[in-house]
């Protein structure tokens, strides 16, 4: 079984995925060269965001189709492409691809096309860790963040922003800084060492478990350990 796996980002994903990869399906190796897979391998390239991963994902698409055909069989099982939906939703996502493939005369052949989205982002998803947030912070950053919405109550992927000069995806991002710095820890995008950690990982998994928050964190999830 091979996966081939396309991010948005260049430095979360890049970080996290492999990470989370080798503590949930141990079996997939990493390779670095996407032509260089044999069995039970996985290869992961970042779009470089929005909206380049589009593009990106045309060509990762004949990418496949040259590699299967040359072959002479299906090599890639599953082309899963994953990316933040920020302002828009699932269907908006699906629609564009859809639309791009159209426009380029494309269509997988043998391999499956799977998407999962981060809601709103994959720092929405890292915020559902009850244990990281602390109910009587001294920060008052965390504290305005709290009183506006309580992410160790309600989900973390239905928030939107408090901030006019923060999108939803930059509050989510900021939010968890400060839940974060109140634990006297430190995340940034190019500093994912907490969030990739078996414990952390796990909590995300009893968050959904416990209450079905995390919807596409959970389909993530789902997927990847069907692998």
């Amino acid at each position: 079984m091979n996966l081939y796996i396309l991010v948005e980002g260049a430095r979360t994903e890049v970080n996290v995925y492999p990470a989370w990869m080798h503590l949930l399906v141990p079996k997939l190796t990493r390779v670095y060269d996407f032509r260089d897979v044999a069995m039970d391998n996985y290869y992961l390239f970042s779009g470089g965001g929005i909206p380049h991963i589009y593009s990106h994902l045309m060509h990762a698409i004949e990418d496949v189709n040259d590699l299967n055909a040359k072959a002479g069989k299906v090599v890639y099982d599953y082309l899963l492409v994953s990316m933040d939906t920020e302002d828009v939703d699932r269907a908006t996502v699906l629609n564009r691809i859809s639309n791009d493939m159209k426009t380029n005369g494309l269509s997988l052949k043998g391999t499956q096309l799977v998407v999962c989205e981060h809601q709103v982002c994959m720092e929405s998803w890292f915020l559902g860790n009850r244990l990281i947030f602390k109910n009587n912070p001294q920060n008052q950053q965390l504290i305005d963040c709290i009183r506006y919405y309580d992410v160790s109550v309600n989900d973390p992927e239905l928030m939107g922003s408090n901030d006019p000069e923060l999108n939803v995806a930059q509050y989510h991002y900021r939010y968890l800084q400060e839940m974060f710095k109140e634990r006297h820890m430190w995340y940034s995008k190019s500093n994912t060492k907490e969030v990739e950690k078996p414990a952390y990982l796990q909590q995300l998994i009893n968050r959904f478990n416990d209450t079905g928050h995390l919807a596409t964190f959970e389909n993530w999830y789902r997927f990847i350990t069907s692998l």
